[in-house]
């Protein structure tokens, strides 16, 4: 393929085993900057994806250049933290994606499911809390094409009208858990997964169709996949492939 990609990044080392995964296995010609370093706006459409990769704060002139990108047709691909606390204070970029965080600044501690947003990584010595990746979409591209989902979960998707079902399943035992993230934008988006979690600090149990989905903006498209903060989320072929998929995917 040989296409062009650019990663805007914080801190990359985490997002190492991706990168190497994109430029091997999809062929891909990935460019790697921080935020002082954005190419000139005149050159953002020449790349096939922006994969967006920063855990702190988000500048607001990458802010309004990934929006311009996407409603231009662009493809931006929000990695893991993109949907975080520290992007709160941003002007644009939540409703950009359509998305909210209740009560962020207190996240770090434990939540109930509904209630506001929260985040855990484990405990002192113990980095990363087990999360289940569930596919809510088999028959689509994105979470089918070269991707092994080698497990099961008996999960009920958070529109609490449906039922328990049996799903595909990926679980991941190094992970960072984000919960109660809420959509603010109805069913423009397309669900791919949801995840499955037990917060080992309470027991309180998390079924949220939140960890991949995709949706359209302007002439562009939005996609998010939250695993990713730590290496071995990204060394999962997996995880990396339904990345490589939202990249290369032409269907409408």
């Amino acid at each position: 393929m040989n296409e062009r990609v650019l990663l805007i990044h914080d801190g990359v080392k985490a997002a190492l085993p991706l990168i190497e995964f994109l430029k091997t296995r999809g062929a891909l010609d990935v460019t790697v900057v921080d935020q002082a370093h954005l190419p000139p706006a005149s050159e953002w459409l020449g790349f096939r994806a922006v994969l967006g990769y920063v855990h702190n704060r988000l500048l607001e002139p990458t802010e309004l250049a990934i929006i311009d990108y996407t409603r231009s047709g662009g493809r931006f691909i929000a990695l893991h933290h993109m949907i975080s606390s520290g992007k709160a204070v941003n002007r644009y970029y939540f409703d950009f994606l359509g998305v909210r965080l209740d009560e962020p600044k207190a996240s770090p501690q434990p939540v109930a499911p509904g209630a506001g947003y929260g985040w855990y990584t484990g405990g002192k010595g113990e980095p990363g809390v087990q999360v289940t990746l569930v596919n809510l979409n088999p028959g689509h591209f994105i979470v089918s094409h070269g991707v092994e989902w080698n497990a099961t979960a008996h999960y009920q998707s958070s529109d609490r009208l449906s039922l328990v079902n049996d799903y595909p399943a990926i679980v991941l035992n190094k992970s960072e858990a984000y919960v109660n993230v809420k959509f603010t934008d109805g069913r423009e988006k397309t669900v791919l997964c949801g995840m499955s979690y037990t917060d080992p600090r309470t027991g309180a149990h998390f079924e949220q169709d939140r960890s991949a989905w995709f949706k359209a903006y302007g002439a562009g498209r939005i996609f998010y996949f939250q695993p990713g903060h730590f290496p071995n989320e990204y060394a999962n072929p997996n995880v990396a492939q339904m990345i490589l998929n939202a990249i290369i995917w032409d269907g409408r």
